[in-house]
């Protein structure tokens, strides 16, 4: 069984910003493969559902935490399903990345991600995939919170839309693993 996560910070507010591409991406991929519809589980923080693509069990989760306390949902769901870290993949922004670039990663430390950091904490281990969703750095002085709580530039939005196909790969890539 695998486990996929989206990152994001719940509501309005946040909707459109870089920092929830994760969870952009995850619904992405589950719409352009009529995969299922989200739920909400309160006893997991989450939002959920799992179906089964090419003979394999797989959970989607979106946690319905704010970033930084998002591990605990994909916690509970690994601890519940009993899913090993090494069949885990989280989404999420990525400031070390140009805009558009992605990248599927094994272990790595949270880079300073408060979502991954979370994880790493509730997991215990740091060795789970990682796709990578590039946002860039600020140009400016601006704060990287205000910049990955802001949103995409016209610009951004089309260089992650040539991205589509090649997400959708990666995310095939780790389940093929």
């Amino acid at each position: 069984m695998k486990l996929i996560v989206g990152l994001w910070n719940p509501g309005k507010q946040y909707e459109k910003t870089r920092h929830n591409i994760g969870f952009v991406v995850l619904d992405n991929f589950v719409a352009w493969n009529k995969l299922g519809t989200f739920s909400h589980d309160k006893k997991y923080k989450a939002e959920l559902f799992q179906a089964e693509l090419d003979g394999q069990k797989v959970v989607f989760l979106k946690p319905q935490t704010f970033m930084n306390l998002s591990g605990e949902s994909i916690w509970a769901i690994a601890h519940f399903y009993k899913i090993s870290p090494e069949n885990i993949l989280v989404i999420h922004d990525e400031i070390d990345l140009p805009t558009g670039k992605i990248q599927l990663k094994y272990g790595w430390s949270s880079a300073g991600h408060n979502g991954l950091k979370s994880t790493i904490e509730k997991l215990w281990i740091k060795d789970f995939w990682r796709l990578r969703i590039g946002v860039d750095r600020p140009a400016t002085k601006e704060e990287v919170v205000d910049y990955v709580l802001g949103t995409f530039t016209p610009h951004d939005k089309k260089l992650l839309a040539e991205q589509e196909a090649a997400i959708e790969v990666a995310i095939n890539e780790f389940l093929e693993k």
